[in-house]
């Protein structure tokens, strides 16, 4: 029943035109989006598609797609998904390979999807029942998701030729997932060759996304525009005076001028002095029940995303059990299609707060699962502050199993302090609750491994109330064993931290046996994986490399797909300095995987150790490109820029480090250096100076800063430093380079004691030889 009148404003094709051509992708500070803005109803949409439309210029197969980008009425990925869809289905038609290249990023982020191009099988954390489900995903695994997107539309579209608009109305009400892709397209900036993205706003645009837009305003409608659109509907054009009423109360805006034609077509007058609002009642007053009963329907079966003045008043003003009742019709059937995820606003449509969390319980459960944090978070955050809905009845509910998920992420976060506050309160509340040992389990783990610093007393008792729990009222329970072992598992690892590992080794291994034993392989996979898992990394930290292999080769053989196992399996064998064995599990670590920035960290790091500094540049340089975050990729290319002697762009990666992570006393000192050497030594002063107050034992910014010191000719402060080195390291180059020095102050008894010194502690033997001699001939020395 929703009236569809072109709101298409050609008088402004001129300046999109001119804003369309401020875009540049090839420059990394040029504009990448086209933002229009103007209020609701505006006729953006209607014009944009209009004009892209029209364009003599346009590609041949130029696609155009619209989508709407509110979150609540079309999902995490709103604005994004038909482009998505559009690119899946037909690379599995004709570029197959691409699709199985993306694959681990594809059917992560789409869990319910599949592909007759999907190669490889789930891992065990995404075929575990809920239930069973005792590994979750880190909370940058979004990151990594949304790049491998990137990469498959990015491959897409440079194999297949096509050149794509992608119009995003509503982009005012982007999920926090697509506004983190959109940044990463405007970092990494090649989709932009091939795609071209306009984002329709309703008020204010994002303040990252404008900083990468050519931004135009969609002005109100003039009175001869009104006019014109008036005409275009077919309706007879107004009297002067009737189309200034026409034109205030629409404010400019053509979804309001289209509906109040529609309230004169059925004689509701217009006059002046009522407001917009009292038109469409009046309208709705006379329209009949039965057809608001229709409208009403198809404006909710629709997912509220119509913005007819008319569909939307009508609801406003509809009886709520009425709406109520629709909106729940709708849940149940999203439901039973496995979709709540992409309409929650029919959940949070229901009129109680309460029932709204409790219709989300699953939808949030299956966002967490897919680990798309920032949306989950900004769906579900409004019901966390609300005591009486982290308590609602009776604490074994999945509406409680939501509360304490998201405080498992909360300290993985950092936010372990707001966890541990929200774990006391449920167990004073629910003390016998199903979920009883998840909650002391989550206690032990808050406070023995995400706080910081730890509290292992306070860990160690919550994990024996776990157990002293799980024995007592958890004995009966068809999974006690399984129950029990989980919790067992938490109190392992604070015996490790404990550095109590005989205790810690024997609780992994007689879990694993007891877990083999009662469910045998296939029951609880994913948790006997993890057990095993545990095993291998406490051999390790016992230094019992053999042992600790053997163990992760088990781990891998239960979780094959699991890239994470393949990954620290290969830090291992770096550790041990087997190379080559570590660069294979590197690689199937990284083919596992979503695009996996820690293995290539990793794998670059060992590149260092083994000299081929290109190939560790090229690893830190696709660190920098998934994550332009992780301080220790720039920091590894700042030094071996600064190596090279490649030191402008040292001085970048260095800055860049900094800014990442300003603690980071090693950045700081390379980047002093590095600045020392681009003859701005005031500042490689400030640098090493600043290192220092953040890691006063750091050996290295104590020798940087002498060597600075000393070339400014500031000797007596250069020996200081060179003191504190020497104190706080036994490395020998510290001790040489303060015989030199003392050498030169003319304290011979001093150099001649730091020439022997040095020796001792493993000097080159010839450069000690070579000092000794210079420092004996000094006049007044004796011979030696």
């Amino acid at each position: 029943m929703t009236f569809t009148h072109s709101r298409v404003r050609r008088s402004f094709f001129a300046a999109l035109n001119e804003a369309h051509g401020h875009l540049d992708s090839e420059n990394p500070g040029g504009a990448l989006f086209l933002a229009v803005t103007s209020p609701d109803g505006s006729g953006k949409l209607d014009t944009v598609r209009a004009w892209r439309d029209s364009e003599p210029d346009r590609r041949p197969g130029h696609l155009i797609l619209t989508a709407d980008g509110n979150r609540l009425t079309h999902g995490y990925l709103a604005g994004l998904q038909p482009l998505v869809d559009h690119a899946i289905a037909t690379a599995e038609t004709n570029h197959p390979d691409l699709v199985s290249a993306a694959e681990q990023s594809l059917k992560r982020i789409f869990p319910h999807r599949q592909s007759p191009a999907f190669r490889m099988p789930k891992d065990l954390t995404g075929v575990a029942s809920r239930d069973e489900r005792t590994r979750f995903y880190y909370h940058d695994y979004q990151g990594k998701l949304l790049n491998g997107v990137y990469e498959f539309l990015d491959s897409y579209l440079a194999t297949t030729g096509q050149t794509c608009t992608l119009i995003i109305d509503n982009a005012d009400q982007l999920s926090p997932t697509v506004t983190q892709f959109l940044d990463i397209m405007a970092q990494r900036r090649t989709l932009g060759r091939h795609l071209k993205i306009v984002l329709l706003v309703n008020g204010d645009l994002d303040v990252g996304l404008a900083e990468h837009s050519v931004q135009v305003s969609l002005p109100a409608l003039s009175r001869p525009e009104a006019r014109e659109l008036i005409e275009s509907w077919g309706f007879e054009s107004p009297a002067p005076k009737q189309l200034d009423n026409l034109w205030r109360l629409s404010q400019g805006r053509p979804a309001r001028l289209s509906a109040l034609l529609r309230c004169a077509e059925v004689k509701v007058s217009l006059p002046g002095y009522l407001t917009f609002e009292t038109h469409i009642d009046l309208y709705l007053s006379v329209l009949g029940e039965r057809r608001r009963y229709d409208l009403l329907q198809e404006y909710v079966r629709g997912h509220c995303a119509d913005d007819d003045s008319i569909a939307r008043r009508n609801y406003e003003t509809y009886d709520e059990g009425a709406r109520e009742r629709m909106h729940r019709e709708v849940i149940a059937e999203l439901a039973d299609q496995q979709q709540e995820v992409l309409h929650p606003v029919h959940h949070l449509s229901l009129r109680d707060a309460s029932d709204q969390v409790v219709a989300l319980a699953p939808l949030s459960i299956s966002l967490q699962e897919i680990g798309l944090y920032n949306t989950w978070f900004d769906l579900f955050s409004r019901f966390w502050a609300n005591s009486q809905l982290r308590t609602l009845p009776g604490g074994g509910q999945t509406h409680n199993l939501v509360y304490l998920r998201m405080a498992f992420v909360l300290y993985s976060l950092g936010l372990a302090h707001v966890s541990i506050s929200y774990l006391d309160t449920f167990y004073q509340h629910f003390p016998h609750s199903l979920y009883t040992p998840t909650v002391l389990y989550s206690q032990s783990m808050a406070h023995g491994r995400y706080q910081s610093p730890p509290d292992l007393v306070t860990a160690e008792r919550f994990a024996l109330l776990n157990l002293e729990k799980i024995s007592t009222e958890f004995r009966d329970h068809p999974k006690y064993e399984y129950i029990k072992v989980f919790a067992e598992n938490a109190l392992a690892y604070i015996r490790a931290r404990q550095k109590r590992m005989d205790e810690a080794l024997k609780l992994c291994t007689d879990g694993m046996d007891r877990m083999h034993e009662i469910y045998g392989d296939d029951r609880f996979a994913l948790h006997q994986s993890i057990l095993v898992y545990n095993t291998a990394q406490i051999h390790e930290m016992l230094k019992d490399y053999t042992k600790a292999y053997e163990v992760y080769q088990q781990t891998i053989a239960l979780d094959p797909n699991y890239g994470e196992y393949a990954n620290d399996l290969a830090n291992m064998l770096q550790r041990t300095d087997r190379f080559d064995e570590a660069l294979e599990y590197y690689e199937r670590a990284i083919a596992l995987c979503p695009p996996y920035y820690e293995a290539h960290l990793n794998r670059a790091q060992m590149y260092v150790r083994m000299g081929d500094s290109a190939a560790a540049e090229a690893d830190f340089r696709r660190v920098v490109e998934l994550n332009p975050g992780e301080a220790r990729a720039h920091l590894g290319l700042g030094i071996l820029q600064l190596k090279q002697g490649r030191f402008a762009e040292a001085q970048q990666s260095l800055d860049a480090a900094v800014y990442h992570d300003p603690r980071n006393a090693l950045a700081w000192t390379n980047r002093g250096l590095t600045l020392l050497e681009l003859g701005r030594a005031q500042e490689a002063e400030e640098s090493l100076r600043t290192a220092l107050t953040h890691n006063g034992k750091l050996t290295e910014a104590w020798n940087n800063l002498a060597h600075v010191l000393h070339t400014g000719g500031r000797k007596a402060e250069s020996l200081e430093c060179l003191d504190a080195a020497v104190r706080l390291s036994d490395d020998p180059d510290y001790v040489y380079n303060r015989a030199l020095l003392r050498h030169e102050l003319g304290d011979t008894a001093g150099a001649l004691a730091d020439v022997e010194l040095a020796a001792q502690r493993g000097a080159d033997a010839a450069e000690v030889a070579d000092l000794r001699e210079q420092v004996a001939k000094t006049p007044g020395t004796a011979a030696i």
